[in-house]
């Protein structure tokens, strides 16, 4: 059974792996740790027990980033397709990513970072 409708049945791990067309055993070296491993995240993320951790070092290995969020339930009916922003203000979603923010334009600010070198 799947978390929420927004997970695949196989779960998130499951289905990147399938997609980059990796094994258990190629992600478990990846990851650096045990095949068995591999399979366990697989199985706790199904039931809805993985840790964070373990979430964000199968993203790691596979090449990939870990969102998480969490919407008020109003906010998410009122949402349809997912490329459009979550209402602003106390309903507004607060997303968590791995990645690193991309720099602004050079041009849109006068802020030299390097400065805080100097």
């Amino acid at each position: 059974m799947s978390v929420s409708p927004d997970v695949p049945e196989a779960g998130w791990i499951r289905a990147a792996r399938d997609a980059a067309g990796i094994s258990s055993y190629e992600l478990a070296r990846r990851a650096g740790v045990s095949q068995p491993t591999v399979v366990n995240w697989e199985r706790r993320e199904r039931s809805g027990a993985i840790t964070l951790a373990s979430l964000r070092r199968a993203a790691k290995a596979l090449d990939t980033d870990l969102a998480y969020e969490l919407v008020p339930r109003e906010a998410r009916k009122e949402r349809t397709p997912r490329s459009e922003s979550p209402p602003k203000g106390k309903a507004a979603s607060r997303a968590v990513s791995t990645e690193e923010p991309a720099p602004a334009p050079a041009e849109a600010s006068s802020f030299d970072p390097n400065s805080i070198w100097e």
